[in-house]
Order: structure tokens, then C-alpha cells, then sequence
């Protein structure tokens, strides 16, 4: 399922965040934003997911402006993870994760979103965490429930799944190394299965590990797409005013950053 902004540009209180953007996203593709702190990568999320009304322009899932489309139709195949998600009441891990199916249900629940439930559970490694109440995990156990949540919303057991779309806005900030590999093994796992993802992230490294294009952002403008072997020291320091030198990987893939 492709997503298409054209000539999009969002301005709030007489600045602009987002200068007006053209833009693909790789349908089936793991498409990672990158840019330095305030370069608007996370407005560019909420733009593209149909989160925030544009000040020009429009956003395309497939032919259809994504601001006319049905809420709950659109909620079953589009999910998106914020950076930041506060609950601070007394509510299960489990129930938070069911949260994510929420636009399957008309009532109550049935086994098979209970079953989809745990599955993401175990799938982000918090089955055994389920009855903890979630103001008590540490913040990146939250992160990995937030995450089994919109697992939950968009699966898929069917060999042939439809389409689906995951917007992940830094996903693996708060997490160990461990988990932030794991998680984004199961990022390219999703793409693998017919799932257009895309995630912000701040390690450019594990960007040109695990991205299959990559968008460079700078002030708000859009400044390169490129697939991995396409990212060179010069656009690198660019980008980010730091310098890069390859580091013992064939595909100069490892990065090594100096200022």
C-alpha cells in the first residue's frame, strides 16, 4: 500500500515545520526517516499517518486523501507508536495491548483477539509480564507493551495478509541493545510479510543495517533518499555536521563518527 504527500507542508503559530515535501513512501519496505534534532521527522510521521491536517497539500493512501477516509476502517490497517504513550492509571499489560484491537470488536472481545493478544505479548518478549500493571514496568518494558499494542492491532495469521501500514516513531530510544536488535528484526519481518513500515530513528548505523530506504531530513526540507550503499561521508556530514569513516564492513555499511 503506497503513501504519497504531495507538495505537503504543515506551519504552526506563523513557523514552519515542514517545508512543502513530495514524497513516496516504498510500499512493503522498512522506510526510515533520519535527521538531527528539530529537522521535523516526527511532524513528517504524523503528516503521513493522517495524524495532523497539512497547512498545503494533501496525503494519498493508495488514490484516497487519507483525511476522508473511515477512522475505524483505516484503524485496522494503519497503526502508529508515538514516542511518548503516558498512562499512569492502573490498567493490566494485557489490557493495554488490547487496546490495539479495539477497531476489531464492536462490544466485547472475542478468543481470537485474547489469542492475537498474547501472541504479540510473546512476540516482544512481555508474556510473562501480562498481569503487571503497567505504570509499574520500567520505561522500556513500556516501550516493548506499546509495541506488542500495535502488533496486536494490525495482525495478520493469513498467507496472503492484506495490506498494512506501521508508523513507529523512535521505537527502540529507551531500549537495551538487546531488545532494540530484537525489535527491529521484527520490524524487517513485517516488511517481509507485506507490511509498508516507517520509523524514525536516530542510530544511523542501525538504519543502514536494518532500513531498506532511507529519507534525510534537515530543517523541515527533505534533503536525500537513498537505499543503504547510497549514503556517503559527504552527504552523512551534511546532514548531521559530523564527519564518517567506513569500519572494517565490505559494504561500508559500519560508520564511525567524528566531529
Amino acid at each position: 500500500m503506497t503513501i504519497r504527500l504531495e507538495a505537503v507542508r504543515w506551519a504552526t503559530g506563523g513557523t514552519t515545520i515542514i517545508e512543502t515535501m513530495t514524497l513516496a513512501f516504498a510500499a512493503n519496505r522498512v522506510n526510515v526517516i533520519l535527521g538531527p534534532n528539530g529537522a521535523g521527522k516526527s511532524t513528517l510521521m504524523k503528516l503521513a499517518a493522517g495524524r495532523l491536517r497539512p497547512t498545503g497539500g494533501r496525503v494519498l493512501l493508495g488514490e484516497s486523501d487519507m483525511l476522508t477516509l473511515d477512522g475505524r476502517a483505516l484503524a485496522r490497517t494503519r497503526a502508529f507508536l508515538s514516542q511518548h504513550v503516558e498512562i499512569d492509571f492502573a490498567i493490566s499489560v494485557e489490557e493495554v495491548v488490547l487496546m490495539g484491537r479495539y477497531p476489531h470488536f464492536s462490544r466485547a472481545p472475542g478468543r481470537e483477539d485474547r489469542r492475537i493478544v498474547a501472541a504479540a505479548l510473546e512476540l516482544v518478549g512481555m508474556a510473562e509480564r501480562r498481569h503487571r500493571i503497567y505504570p509499574t514496568l520500567s520505561g522500556g518494558e513500556q516501550q516493548r507493551v506499546q509495541l506488542a499494542r500495535v502488533l496486536a492491532q494490525l495482525w495478520s495469521d493469513e498467507a496472503d495478509p492484506p495490506a498494512r501500514i506501521l508508523f513507529l516513531d523512535e521505537p527502540i530510544a529507551s531500549l537495551d541493545v538487546h531488545h532494540q536488535l530484537h525489535i527491529l528484526e521484527t520490524v524487517r519481518a513485517l516488511a517481509a510479510q507485506g507490511c509498508t513500515v516507517i520509523v524514525t530513528l536516530h542510530d544511523l548505523n542501525l538504519a543502514l543495517a536494518y532500513g531498506d530506504r532511507l529519507i534525510f531530513l534537515r530543517d523541515g526540507r527533505l534533503q536525500a533518499i537513498e537505499e543503504p550503499g547510497g549514503v556517503t561521508p559527504a552527504l552523512v556530514q551534511r546532514i548531521f555536521d559530523v564527519r564518517a569513516t567506513a569500519l572494517g564492513d565490505a559494504d561500508g555499511r559500519v560508520l564511525r563518527f567524528h566531529l
